[in-house]
């Protein structure tokens, strides 16, 4: 590719110098190899000082094509895409590459994709032939110094004052070298609220326990309190949502609820043989006790007419509560789509992070990391992840700190053999 010479530039470049405002600058070769290389100014001060080379605080990377399809122009070789100081992918790349992983991609999925479209394959010392890689350690780099950048723009700073709080958690499970049982590893817990009338995932982050410590520390976090929770019957997180929002009406998921009952039916069924014929004439009724009075009655009846001990203990403790919300939730047909009576509005927004994350939940061992993935997952659901944005948010990012990131990769890291999240 032709240099420009000593042409003035068309690109129309300031010198960084603030004494050289004004200057003529113009083109003075190029460095890189071939297919990545950078554009070299030279300022001509009109002060009278020497003239002197320099690079764009966010120096461009030579364009591949004559045209960009986006803008619909022409593009010359110095108006290619824009790059970090010392990084060989450029920010678009980045960008890209944030998305996918967001998305559901592997680091090394989205590692070896972004390494093929920066044409950037290393090459075989031997035979000179170019290798695929797929290490993950590059993008994991970019989501550790670039997921808060592209997420900070979309960070909610309160919880939603209408509709519903839903709260859940997503459990993923390990085995354990020393007994090889699985053991539960890491915790996702989920905040679901309601934004014209839509299902909105509000915060994600991971927890290596789902005590009520940590799950006011996730409230905590967020200004405001809502009207209503929704979530399920366990007792760290009920405690929790009763410190952290003591005015907001708690409202006990009925699928977990009715699912509850069933398991415990279930044990039932196995340990008790004497109650068996009992359970299975009570069983195929559950389903339609939840809803309503008219038909958990007749259950609640039958069932203590049954005298199965550990059944009636539930009825009069849980059970309590059931019959309390059938008395608060009113009539189906005036319920706003924001006062859901479960928690199953959030299954679409987190089946796919569940998804994405049950394959590599051995590898996800940093809170801090894992919580930064989790940021980039949360933008996706809430369909947020445009890459041309992040492109955009990231070179403002990198020219506020003179093209160079403002923090150092690799960080954000564990002591030797003790994982923050497991």
């Amino acid at each position: 590719m032709a240099s420009w010479g000593k042409s003035w530039s068309k690109a129309q470049a300031a010198c960084p110098r603030p004494e050289h405002a004004g200057s003529r600058v113009r083109f003075d070769g190029q460095y890189g190899k071939p297919g990545h290389r950078r554009q070299l100014y030279r300022c001509v001060p009109s002060n009278g000082e020497r003239p002197h080379r320099f690079t764009e605080v966010m120096p461009r990377e030579e364009a591949w094509h004559d045209a960009c399809e986006a803008c619909e122009r022409a593009v010359h070789p110095h108006e290619g895409p824009h790059a970090a100081r010392h990084y060989q992918f450029v920010a678009r790349g980045i960008a890209e590459a944030l998305q996918a992983v967001g998305a559901g991609a592997t680091y090394r999925q989205a590692g070896l994709r972004a390494r093929e479209r920066a044409r950037r394959l290393r090459a075989d010392p031997e035979t000179g032939k170019l290798r695929s890689t797929r290490h993950g350690q590059l993008v994991m780099d970019w989501v550790e110094v670039f997921a808060p950048v592209v997420f900070e723009a979309h960070r909610p700073s309160a919880w939603p004052a209408i509709g519903s709080l839903l709260l859940d958690d997503l459990p993923f499970s390990v085995r354990d070298p020393a007994t090889g049982r699985f053991r539960i590893a890491f915790k996702v817990f989920c905040a679901v609220g309601f934004e014209h009338d839509r299902p909105k995932l509000w915060r994600l982050q991971a927890f290596p326990e789902a005590t009520q410590a940590n799950w006011e520390a996730f409230l905590r976090e967020l200004d405001g309190a809502p009207a209503r929770v929704v979530c399920d019957n366990h007792s760290g997180l009920n405690g929790a949502v009763r410190a952290a929002f003591p005015d907001a009406e708690l409202y006990l998921c009925e699928w977990h609820l009715r699912h509850a009952l069933e398991r415990l039916m279930d044990k039932i069924h196995r340990s008790e043989p004497e109650h068996r014929a009992a359970i299975d004439a009570l069983r195929p009724r559950v389903e339609a006790a939840f809803t309503g009075p008219s038909f958990w009655r007749p259950f609640v009846r039958d069932a203590h007419a049954a005298d199965i001990p550990r059944l009636s203990s539930w009825l009069e403790s849980t059970g309590r509560v059931v019959e309390d919300q059938f008395a608060r939730r009113g009539l189906s047909s005036l319920r706003a789509i924001d006062t859901p009576l479960s928690t199953s509005p959030m299954d679409g927004l987190t089946r796919p992070i569940r998804d994405a994350l049950h394959p590599r939940r051995y590898g996800l061992k940093n809170q801090e990391r894992t919580n930064r993935l989790l940021g980039l997952m949360q933008l996706h659901a809430n369909r947020r992840d445009d890459a041309s944005a992040y492109a955009k948010d990231i070179r403002a990012w990198l020219e506020a700190n003179r093209g160079r990131p403002g923090v150092r990769r690799r960080a954000v890291t564990d002591r030797s053999h003790q994982p923050s999240l497991r």
